[in-house]
């Protein structure tokens, strides 16, 4: 077994802590320490194929509404594009991972007995639905369980929010072996101030400082693959905002890319299922054991080079003075997080070793 050291990032007012994580599987589960999958963390190009297949001996539970299949959707495309990222999805009203396959993929079960659609009284709200839950652990089968809101997050109150996270709080503590993920709502429309986003940043806050897995569903979908973010301009799950629709714009402005494959993407636009699908992985090579992307990496794609080399220009400040932000939506607390590495509150020249001891060619993916 192998220990990682935890690196702590700042994305706006809350804290995110890209977790320790010890070895694979049973080991990786019981660690019990906090793991943020956000919009920065798509750039599957970055995941060494090593992690990728690590990843694959992890096995997955997930219950949905129509919103949560969003991830499944992104799944199917990334496979069918890159087939390393191989994933077998067995979707059933009795509980079954789908068979072993050869070569190794993913495997996940989606559903919760006796159902495939699952609101939160049939996983966490009722105590019927916690039984049902219960027994899929009680398998043994899984190391990992994962439940998406649809829109109840929108109306939910403190009280039930809270409910939600102590749920899952129990189900780890009866299930030792297992990791219990928590998920935000999906986006609203109701900006920075709504009662939407309130309550998700009650799951933030819990989850980054009490050792929770937190998919950062709302966070995705309110963020292009440059990193802009929509949700002060009202974003909603459909990737509308107040200047427009952001899938439709990034996806004209990049045309045939990837990420903008059409897929059946349920309440949505194609690139933000295959957004998510991307960030599954980014959380399951985690999980496995990745350390993630070095903090001098600050577009996280998997190398430190020229590109990075201007955002520390950007962000070279001199001896006692703070950085200033050194991309759109960066921060003075992102520069010192990516670039201040001996954590003097700036970043100068002393820095700049650190940084050159790093430095590797382009696309040269950290192992």
């Amino acid at each position: 077994m192998h220990k990682h050291t935890a690196v702590v990032r700042t994305v706006g007012a809350w804290i995110v802590f890209v977790g320790v994580v010890l070895g694979a599987g049973a080991d990786a589960a019981s660690a019990q320490d906090a793991l943020i999958i956000d919009h920065r963390c798509t750039k599957v190009e970055a995941i060494p194929a090593y992690w990728l297949e690590q990843a694959k001996l992890l096995t997955f539970h997930y219950a949905h509404t129509s919103h949560g299949s969003q991830v499944n959707s992104g799944l199917v495309v990334l496979e069918a594009q890159q087939p390393i990222f191989s994933c077998a999805v067995r979707a059933n009203g009795s509980e079954g991972l789908p068979p072993v396959e050869d070569p190794p993929a993913l495997r996940m079960y989606d559903g919760n007995p006796p159902e495939t659609y699952i609101t939160p009284e049939d996983y966490w709200s009722t105590a019927s639905g916690r039984d049902r839950t219960r027994a899929v652990a009680d398998t043994g089968h899984y190391g990992y369980s994962m439940w998406s809101w649809c829109g109840q997050q929108s109306s939910n109150s403190v009280q039930t929010t809270q409910a939600y996270i102590d749920t899952l709080v129990q189900f780890e503590s009866e299930y030792p072996g297992m990791r219990f993920i928590l998920m935000t709502g999906h986006t609203d429309g109701s900006g920075v101030g709504g009662n939407l986003n309130q309550r998700n940043n009650q799951v933030r806050s819990f989850a980054s400082s009490n050792g929770m897995i937190l998919f950062d569903f709302a966070d995705i979908e309110a963020h292009d693959p440059d990193w802009n973010g929509y949700l002060a301009l009202g974003c909603n799950d459909n990737g509308d905002y107040s200047g427009g629709n952001w899938p439709t714009l990034w996806c004209a402005a990049h045309p045939g890319h990837d990420l903008c494959a059409a897929c059946s993407c349920a309440h949505s636009q194609s690139i933000i299922c295959n957004l998510k699908g991307r960030a599954f992985w980014w959380m399951m090579a985690r999980l496995a054991g990745w350390e993630g992307t070095d903090p001098a990496d600050y577009d996280w794609d998997g190398d430190v080079d020229g590109a990075d080399f201007g955002r520390f220009a950007d962000c070279l400040s001199g001896p006692g003075a703070a950085p200033a932000p050194a991309m759109a939506n960066g921060t003075v607390a992102y520069c010192r997080e990516a670039f201040d590495a001996d954590g003097d509150g700036d970043v100068d020249l002393s820095d700049f070793e650190r940084f050159q001891a790093v430095f590797s060619e382009s696309g040269k993916v950290r192992k």
